[in-house]
């Protein structure tokens, strides 16, 4: 074994462990499970709004899957009497921070790619019912990226459905930070969906270990 790289050799380690019955100990560890929800407030929540904007933070919620996910949800006012609730949901994945963690993780909480033709389609039906949805032609830009979105209108109201998974470590996350997946749906009375996906645009993730250059991001 001379020689050997130790990661190798811990990998070796490992590997044997699971099969002689690790495994099963982790297969039942409550600790790979999600935690319930809890309340937290606004500013315990990894990203900030805009001040002043129509669609403040009413309320906030936590939990955690394993040591490697934890999502949050932020309620945002709703002027609209439409059903669902207006909100901006925030998954972080974080890279484990030993062997035997990268070996055994808990299922991945939000898939990639984050939609499909026919995910997207029950989506928008669950989220916008009675309203005449459709998902833009083209991709829309925050600073963290491109990200794409839907639209729904009726005779009232407008409403969006933002999607974006950001994996961009030469630029945007820290070290430890292995995705982030951001969602956004908002409803409300003006007719000009960009009025409503203003928020979205100019949100700044305060993540733990940052190394987010927020203003060279401003730049882009």
């Amino acid at each position: 074994m001379t020689g050997f790289p130790r990661f190798l050799r811990l990998s070796v380690l490992a590997a044997a462990l699971l099969t002689a019955g690790c495994a099963g100990w982790v297969r039942d560890n409550l600790s790979q499970s999600s935690t319930p929800w809890r309340r937290v407030q606004a500013d315990a929540l990894p990203v900030t709004l805009p001040p002043g904007g129509s669609f403040p933070i009413v309320a906030a919620r936590t939990r955690s899957t394993g040591q490697v996910y934890r999502s949050y949800i932020a309620v945002l006012g709703n002027p609209t009497v439409l059903p669902g609730e207006n909100r901006l949901s925030i998954d972080v994945q974080t890279l484990p921070d030993s062997l035997m963690g990268a070996l055994v993780q808990p299922p991945r909480i939000f898939p990639v790619p984050l939609y499909t033709t026919e995910t997207l389609t029950r989506t928008l039906a669950a989220e916008f019912p009675d309203m005449t949805a459709k998902v833009a032609d083209a991709a829309r830009r925050n600073r963290y990226g491109d990200y794409d979105f839907a639209v729904a209108h009726d005779e009232q109201n407008s409403c969006v459905l933002a999607w974006q998974l950001i994996t961009d470590h030469t630029r945007t996350l820290p070290t430890r930070i292995e995705a982030v997946r951001l969602e956004y749906r908002v409803c409300g009375t003006t007719r000009d969906p960009k009025a409503l996906l203003r928020p979205f645009d100019s949100l700044v993730l305060t993540l733990p270990e940052t190394v987010l250059e927020t203003d060279d991001l401003d730049r882009m």
